[in-house]
């Protein structure tokens, strides 16, 4: 018998405030604590809480649709918790299906008022906030890998663009690939030039500015192979800043 399972994955690192930006060694930042507790802004800002992780698990229910049809991936939630501990600006960032997508704002709508916002200084501030999500169904003769399967789509995808010159059969492969690990920056960056080939400048941009949020990019040796390539100075430009 199939198992449905998902699990919330560590949150993005990278946290943003919102304001004037400042010099790295003037500024304090720390970025917002889910607590699980209600009315978190009047409790003490240090303490053992329930992660984020653990509360999406328990109260996110896989659709059923979905479930039936076999759709799985990672989702992908940006979203801003005010100084009064409020989320809103919910952005999608990989959505997995329209129902998933909708399934995980609504858990995550259900956190207002169980977060320390984020301190500037001592001050808090409006901050950005990610979540990742893995819906995964269970219980097939192999079971799905997703790190194993990605790296299957990238192969693939690359031989069609590097080798056979196709990138939009390509785009299909990367795009398989990233529904599973939309924060792996070697899908994000062949799938931008995938793009930039066949004129989709927008759609490239959008995964190199996510690559550079994510913190990174391929290794220089790597990356020396791909100069030839369409888009790649803008690619370069991205990262740089």
């Amino acid at each position: 018998m199939k198992t449905i399972s998902f699990f919330a994955l560590i949150m993005l690192a990278a946290v943003f405030a919102f304001g004037q930006k400042q010099k790295i060694d003037e500024v304090k930042v720390t970025p917002p604590k889910f607590t699980g507790v209600a009315n978190a802004v009047s409790i003490v800002k240090d303490g053992n809480f329930e992660s984020i992780d653990d509360y999406l698990a328990k109260n996110i229910q896989f659709p059923e649709k979905d479930a039936k049809s076999f759709k799985q991936g990672t989702e992908v939630i940006q979203f801003v918790v005010s100084p009064s501990s409020e989320l809103s600006d919910f952005k999608i960032i990989n959505s997995v299906s329209p129902l998933i997508s909708e399934e995980v704002i609504r858990a995550l709508q259900t956190t207002t008022g169980m977060w320390v916002p984020g301190y500037n200084n001592g001050n808090p501030v409006a901050m950005e906030k990610e979540v990742s999500v893995v819906f995964k169904i269970d219980g097939f003769r192999f079971s799905p890998d997703f790190k194993t399967l990605a790296t299957n789509y990238f192969s693939k995808g690359g031989e069609l663009f590097l080798a056979k010159q196709n990138p939009k059969k390509a785009l299909k492969y990367y795009d398989k690939g990233i529904l599973l690990l939309p924060n792996d920056e070697s899908l994000l960056l062949m799938r931008g030039f995938a793009r930039y080939e066949t004129g989709d400048r927008e759609g490239a941009t959008r995964d190199w500015q996510r690559i550079a949020t994510l913190g990174g990019s391929s290794s220089n040796e790597y990356l020396s192979s791909l100069t030839d390539l369409k888009g790649y100075e803008e690619f370069a430009n991205i990262i740089s800043k």
